[in-house]
């Protein structure tokens, strides 16, 4: 259950307006480590990524950015840790919490844009008065991710 909760959001990583790529190259090489898949797939494993939270008027943003030459592969990751959040967290139940120890975010939608040198995942709550229990848990898991990557560790 560890390994499946990261790719949510996706992050905040699907969302609903966007289109999922082939999975990376890369990534179907990759060892099994601890998370797999989700590993494989983490936009933190990317070198050089940093993470960012800001409020919108709706919900929460998570910008992941990094090096010129790395922005495609991230992209790809950050789309797909998207499409995870919409199949998660998309409905009225919500879904498994993220990491172990992190919050379960509300029921929400996410979509992707790209930006320079990254992609951003905006979240808005299917229901407005989930707002601020939406944010908090987005704010944690890039705290999480900036400080562990996307790794079980403790906040």
């Amino acid at each position: 259950m560890h390994g499946t909760a990261l790719l949510l959001l996706a992050a905040l990583s699907g969302l609903a307006a966007c289109v999922h790529s082939a999975p990376p190259a890369g990534a179907a090489a990759a060892p099994p480590d601890k998370g797999g898949m989700m590993m494989a797939m983490c936009p933190m494993s990317v070198p050089g990524t940093q993470v960012y939270a800001a409020d919108t008027a709706n919900g929460e943003a998570l910008t992941f950015t990094t090096a010129p030459d790395q922005t495609a592969e991230l992209r790809i990751r950050v789309h797909a840790m998207a499409n995870m959040h919409n199949q998660r967290h998309g409905g009225a139940g919500g879904g498994p919490a993220m990491m172990e120890g992190m919050p379960m975010p509300p029921p929400s939608r996410a979509w992707v844009e790209d930006v320079q040198n990254g992609a951003r995942i905006s979240l808005t709550p299917n229901d407005p008065a989930d707002l601020e229990k939406l944010r908090s848990a987005a704010r944690m898991h890039a705290t999480h991710m900036q400080q562990h990557g996307c790794g079980m560790g403790k906040m």
